[in-house]
């Protein structure tokens, strides 16, 4: 699979991947679930209830895919607690300038609208920004499970849905105190 890009790819199934990171001298059980088009399927609801972060990725070079992200978004934020799940936006592709159609400012005011973390990193020329936006995430997640005592609270395991696809519904509230955010 790391031969092909994901655009080439046509994913039909839900993929979970599961893995142990250290971060900050913790270790914590990850699981990541790509759900790759669940939308179509009816399913999404389902994954915003199981998942503790999520981690909401567009194109730089695909305005559907940025629009498609912002809809997500407001679903995240109509489905869930505002401030006690952990987000970030981000946009992948950074290294094709040549053929950018979402701006960075815009990636950074979606992010704002909304109270979440932003990055825009290129995984095709590295892993590094993708792993510190990820390794910034599960702290925030880390973080909120501390703060705040929920039922269903896992002991050193924090899932992340990474949610891409169409989803219906925007939201039109009002601009949230800055985040974090960083072009790697």
């Amino acid at each position: 699979m790391q031969q092909y890009y994901a655009n080439e790819v046509m994913f039909v199934s839900d993929l979970l991947y599961q893995h142990r990171v250290a971060i900050d001298s913790a270790t914590s059980e990850v699981e990541v679930l790509d759900t790759c088009g669940c939308a179509k399927r009816g399913c999404l609801a389902e994954h915003l209830r199981w998942g503790d972060a999520f981690a909401v990725v567009y194109s730089v070079c695909d305005r559907r895919s940025f629009l498609a992200a912002a809809e997500l978004l407001a679903l995240l934020e109509r489905t869930r607690l505002p401030g006690c799940t952990a987000v970030t936006l981000l946009g992948n592709k950074r290294d094709l300038e040549h053929a950018r159609v979402v701006k960075a400012e815009e990636g950074q005011e979606l992010s704002l609208r909304f109270g979440c973390q932003f990055y825009e990193v290129s995984a095709a020329e590295s892993c590094a920004g993708a792993a510190l936006a990820f390794h910034a995430l599960l702290r925030e997640a880390r973080s909120l499970a501390l703060l705040l005592p929920t039922p269903r609270r896992k002991l050193a395991a924090y899932s992340v849905s990474k949610v891409i696809g169409t989803i219906l519904g925007l939201s039109n509230k009002s601009v949230r105190k800055k985040r974090p955010s960083l072009s790697i």
